[in-house]
């Protein structure tokens, strides 16, 4: 591996753990606490905070791993994925037991359903949320998954 290479890999893993570790600590709170209305969720200030700060992490962590970590894995495996689709790169992947592409489609859904909000649809709002929710903590796991399988030596020093 180039020291590029290695040196974007690295960069990835920091910022996707960055990420990572914002997420699961706004979704320990939120589990913490009783599960939200609708109501609570539209009108309460630290419930729209929460939810401000879920969605961000987990739009920011899936920005991450799919815009930075894919192509620096692919990169350090050597795998020429320049050209591919990204459907290639997510089979790819697969393949190899870093992600499951099925459950990446799905995240990508979530987060653009996210992305659209309207006034009249406060319970399509709150089913939104609990679906991103839902999707962050099975992200964390497959990012966790994914780091186990890249260079120690890289992760480590990506955690400092």
């Amino acid at each position: 591996m180039s020291q590029i290479q290695e040196a974007q890999l690295s960069a990835s893993v920091w910022e996707c753990d960055r990420h990572c570790a914002a997420l699961v600590e706004a979704l320990d709170e939120w589990r913490a606490l009783p599960s939200p209305d609708v109501r609570a969720l539209e009108s309460e200030r630290s419930w729209r905070h929460l939810t401000d700060r879920i969605l961000y992490r987990f739009t920011k962590l899936q920005d991450a791993v799919g815009e930075r970590l894919l192509p620096a894995t692919l990169g350090w495996l050597q795998e020429p994925y320049e050209d591919w689709p990204m459907r290639d790169r997510l089979a790819r992947l697969q393949k190899l037991h870093y992600l499951d592409a099925d459950n990446w489609i799905a995240w990508r859904s979530v987060r653009n359903r996210l992305a659209h909000e309207y006034p009249e649809m406060a319970e399509m709002r709150h089913a939104a949320v609990l679906s991103a929710v839902e999707a962050a903590t099975a992200m964390i796991s497959a990012f966790a998954v994914w780091r186990r399988l890249l260079p120690a030596a890289l992760t480590s020093s990506a955690a400092a």
